[in-house]
């Protein structure tokens, strides 16, 4: 059982390894071919075989590792394809019949609409799904509302600015000009006289160098060079001189423009130092991201609205489908207690009755709007009352037998396990236990662990598991029994370690029945 729990996914312990420091393998072999799960095996991108490999692989040092057919998984993987292989009920795993989501779930499984309640479940995580997303724009848009009428205020500021990119730099030089505007027109006023000056003019003794080294150009290469360069020279400052001229007849004072510039540069610097960024292309940046913030308003309202139309549609199919399920889970209602009913009465709970009722909510739950009431009574005349209250550990046993035996084949689980479920009873219950046990095992594969001859006598085949000591440690083995080693241990079952003949004869008995 340890080794079947650690296929379905538990956590190991490594405590109960014997060899610690050795690596443990512990691996089972499914025939899945008639359970329809190669969608499982695609969507987990894994090998499918009609024969599955399930294994786990617990090593030194506290880790384990889970395949399937060879291929690394991880535990939930395991868990969620075990599932659908190997259901292990023992006496003490009753508490499922006192969980209203397993008791709808008997109720879908015979009216096999599994398939209904997983598209609601689909459908109810798409709704939620959308709801959230819905309560995240709501939000947002909130938010976005809060800030809109200062981030409206910030906006218009910076679109009446109306910046440009290299206006400061600009800006910066031609106050600068104008602040300094005197003593650039007094600095280029001396330059335009020293360079025009008559006789004294470094343009008029510019004109006589060159003059004067014409005469000579004609007798060496480099005096011709002189004079060229002495006439470029000249060229050169007679146009710089044009140009100071020019400039200084554009060059005044204007008080009105040096206080319009200086009016500019402070907005453009208020706004630096308001938006905390060093560049006109910062602001602009923020200006943009403004801009997009309006639009992400206008987009966030309209994604409110395609929320809230896709979610009214989920809720329409929603409320359809839970209709369906929960008229599919009253019309089998009749039939469920008649068979729970039938089996309990076999198993010595003759004065049992049994009510289940449907209650509607107004919400949609995770299977449906249906509430569920499971009334139950042990004894006759005994109020019905909800079936934690209503059953003692025997009883409960006896009935969560009886619902196993309902859900036979309904659930497409190919493997049950009954871990010592019928511990407690005897007699004619006994072998009422193992005739029902006998016509589950046509609807599914069944695996019984009991130390009781009736029910051990009908099984197809028998494993004995004992215990044994070797080398000072205890080790447990499991046997397969030929039809002689049967007889000899449902004989001991009956009379204990010394086996009469009288025993042997029961058990050949029993198994004959």
């Amino acid at each position: 059982m340890g080794a079947l729990r650690l296929i379905m996914g538990e956590r190991a312990d490594l405590k109960q390894l014997n060899h610690p420091k050795i690596k443990c393998v512990v691996e089972a072999v499914f025939d899945i071919s008639g359970l329809k799960l190669k969608p499982f095996f695609e969507e987990n991108d894994l090998d499918y075989d009609d024969e599955t490999i399930l294994r786990r692989e617990l090593l030194p040092g506290g880790k384990s590792r889970a395949f399937i057919n060879d291929t690394p998984v991880n535990l939930i993987t395991l868990q969620n394809l075990s599932k659908n292989l190997i259901d292990i009920h023992s006496q003490f795993n009753t508490q499922n019949l006192f969980n209203h989501e397993y008791q709808l779930r008997i109720l879908d499984a015979y009216a096999g609409q599994l398939g209904e309640l997983n598209l609601y479940k689909n459908l109810l995580q798409q709704r939620n799904q959308k709801s959230s997303l819905l309560s995240e724009a709501i939000n947002k848009l909130a938010q976005l509302n809060k800030e809109a009428d200062y981030n409206q205020f910030l906006l218009d500021e910076l679109n009446a600015a109306d910046l440009k990119e290299d206006e400061l730099n600009n800006l910066e030089k031609s106050l600068n000009q104008l602040q300094n505007i005197e003593e650039i027109v007094q600095i280029l006023g001396e330059t335009e006289t020293r360079l025009n000056e008559n006789e004294l003019g470094i343009i008029s003794q510019l004109r006589q160098l060159t003059v004067q080294l014409h005469k000579i150009s004609n007798l060496g290469k480099d005096f011709e060079e002189f004079h060229q360069r002495t006439e470029s020279v000249q060229i050169e400052l007679n146009d710089l001189a044009n140009e100071i001229s020019s400039k200084l007849q554009q060059l005044e004072a204007d008080p009105e423009k040096l206080a319009q510039l200086s009016e500019r540069l402070d907005l453009i610097n208020r706004l630096l130092v308001k938006h905390n960024v060093q560049t006109v292309k910062e602001l602009n940046e923020i200006k943009q991201n403004l801009e997009n913030e309006q639009s992400h308003t206008a987009q966030t309202e309209k994604e409110i609205e395609t929320l809230k139309t896709e979610i009214s549609a989920l809720e329409k199919q929603l409320n359809e489908t839970s209709k369906t399920i929960s008229k599919n889970r009253k019309s089998v209602i009749p039939a469920i207690e008649k068979e729970i009913l039938d089996s309990v009465y076999r198993l010595g709970m003759g004065n049992s009755a049994i009510e289940l009722k449907l209650v509607p909510k107004p919400d949609f739950g995770p299977n449906g709007k249906d509430e569920i009431e499971f009334l139950f009574s042990a004894n006759k005349g005994a109020a019905l009352k909800e079936i934690e209250k209503s059953v003692s550990g025997g009883e409960r046993s006896r009935l969560m037998l009886a619902v196993k035996k309902l859900l036979a084949g309904k659930l497409e689980l190919p493997t049950l396990i009954l871990d010592e479920i019928d511990t407690g009873v005897s007699g004619k219950i006994a072998d009422e236990v193992g005739k029902l046990m006998k016509e589950m095992s046509g609807e599914l594969q069944l695996i019984t662990i009991t130390h009781l001859p009736q029910v051990a006598a009908k099984a197809d085949v028998h494993f004995k598991v004992e215990k044994q000591t070797e080398d000072g440690k205890t080790l447990t083995r499991v046997k397969l029994l030929d039809s002689q080693q049967r007889i000899l241990e449902i004989a001991a079952l009956i009379s204990g370690a010394n086996i009469t003949d009288s025993a042997i004869e029961q058990a050949e008995l029993l198994i004959e029945n």
